[in-house]
C-alpha cells in the first residue's frame, strides 16, 4: 500500500479441508492464527485489487502443522492468484499496517468462517488509536 492510500478492509474466509479435523485446543489456536498471524503473513502478497482471501486449512506434509492454501479474489470473485502458507512460518510475522484491534469475526457463510481485517496506510494511526 502506498502512503496516500486510505485504510483497506479485507475479508478472510476459511474452512478446514474435507476430512481434516482438529481438537478443541487446536481449533482455538487456529482462531488465534487467523486473528493475529495470517493477516500479517498475507499482507505482502495482496494485490491492489484483492478484496477477499479464501483459505482452506489442511495438515502440512512437511511440518505436520497447519498449511493454509489461499486464493486471492477480486471484487467480482475471480481468482487473482494463489499461495500457500505454513503455520510455523507465519508466527512472528510483522506487519505495521495491520490493525488487529479492528479485526472482527463475521460468522459462517457458505461453510466458511468469515473475518474482516483492516490495514492502515499510516501505521502511526494504530498507535494513536490505542493511546
Amino acid at each position: 500500500m502506498e502512503e496516500n492510500t486510505p485504510d483497506r478492509m479485507l475479508v478472510i474466509s476459511s474452512r478446514l479441508a474435507d476430512g481434516y479435523q482438529l481438537t478443541e485446543s487446536a481449533a482455538k489456536n487456529l482462531q488465534h492464527v487467523f486473528t493475529t498471524w495470517f493477516p500479517r503473513a498475507v499482507y505482502a502478497d495482496l494485490t491492489p485489487d484483492t478484496v477477499h482471501v479464501r483459505v482452506i486449512v489442511k495438515k502440512s506434509m512437511v511440518t505436520s502443522k497447519n498449511e493454509f492454501s489461499a486464493s486471492f479474489l477480486g471484487a467480482d470473485g475471480s481468482v487473482i492468484k494463489s499461495a500457500s502458507y505454513d503455520q510455523d512460518r507465519m508466527v512472528g510475522k510483522v506487519c505495521v499496517h495491520y490493525d488487529q484491534s479492528r479485526a472482527k469475526y463475521l460468522g459462517k457463510k457458505d461453510g466458511f468462517d468469515e473475518r474482516e481485517v483492516y490495514y492502515v496506510a499510516d501505521p502511526a494511526a494504530i498507535k494513536n488509536r490505542a493511546g
